[in-house]
This record gives structure tokens, sequence and C-alpha cells, in this order.
């Protein structure tokens, strides 16, 4: 063995001895600090994902929520079309029952007022001939005579158009 091998071996060996004796706390304590950071860094990242979670479970019950939120709208909204289609239907009804009755009713009336015009024309027809022929054919106390029954027939006549 050589004097420059036993030399360097010799100042390998101080020099790891010197090493380890002053450099071993400062890589430690760097080495220490480096896992702290390693280890908080860790934890906030923990911190994260257990807030993402929280998150992601809220937001699921929101959207589940919402989706039943909406179902009920549609629902409910479903159910007002149907009431509002179901009351239009029975106003039509009714409308159309209304118009229907009043045009008979119109109709009745008009029927009731062309009777009534075909009577009256027709009883002034008769007078007029009654008149003619009364006045060709019967004498003054003839036509008093059947002028005095008419007059006694009247609240007959009356009472028998009030019952028709």
């Amino acid at each position: 063995m050589d004097s420059h091998t036993l030399m360097y071996g010799f100042a390998f060996t101080v020099f790891i001895v010197l090493a380890y004796r002053y450099g071993r706390k400062p890589i430690l304590g760097a080495l220490d600090t480096e896992i702290a950071k390693i280890r908080d860094e860790l934890e906030h990242a923990r911190k994260l994902r257990a807030d993402a979670e929280s998150m992601l479970e809220d937001y699921r019950a929101r959207r589940r929520n919402a989706l039943a939120e909406a179902e009920a709208i549609v629902a409910n909204a479903t159910l007002a079309a149907e009431q509002m289609k179901k009351q239009a239907e029975d106003d039509l009804k009714n409308s159309l029952q209304r118009h229907e009755q009043q045009a008979l009713d119109r109709i009745r009336v008009a029927e009731a007022e062309a009777l009534a015009d075909v009577r009256t024309s027709a009883i002034n027809l008769a007078m007029d001939i009654a008149r003619k022929t009364l006045a060709t054919q019967l004498d003054d106390a003839a036509a008093s005579k059947l002028v005095d029954q008419a007059i006694a027939d009247l609240p007959k006549q009356a009472s028998d158009k009030a019952a028709a």
C-alpha cells in the first residue's frame, strides 16, 4: 500500500467524520424542513380534497332538489293546464247552451209576434169584410144589436186570449 493511498484514505476518513459531525445537523434540519413542508402540503391537499368532496356532495344534493322541484313545477303546470282546459270547455259549452237558448227564445218571440200579427190582420180583414157586409145588409137596429153583443163578448175574448 502506498503512502499516498493511505493518506488519501486517512483524509477521506477525516472528511467523513467532520462532515458527519458538522454537516449532519444542517443536512438533517434541511431534510426535516423539507419533510415538514411536504407534510403540510399533503395536509393542505387532503383538506382541499375533503372540501371538494363536500362541495361535490352539496352540488349533487342541490341538483337532486332542483330536479325534484322542476318535476313538481311541471306536474303542477300540467295539472293547471288540464284544469284550465276543462274550465274553458265548460265555459264554451255553457256559452253555446246560452246562445242556443237565446236563439230559441227569440224564435218563440218572433213566432208569437208573427202569430199575433196574422191574428190582428185576420181580425182586421174580417172586421172590414163584416163592416162592408153589415153596411150593405143590416139596418140600424140590427147593427146596434150586433155592437151590443160584441161589447158583451169582449171580457170573454180577453180571458180566452190571456189563457192562450
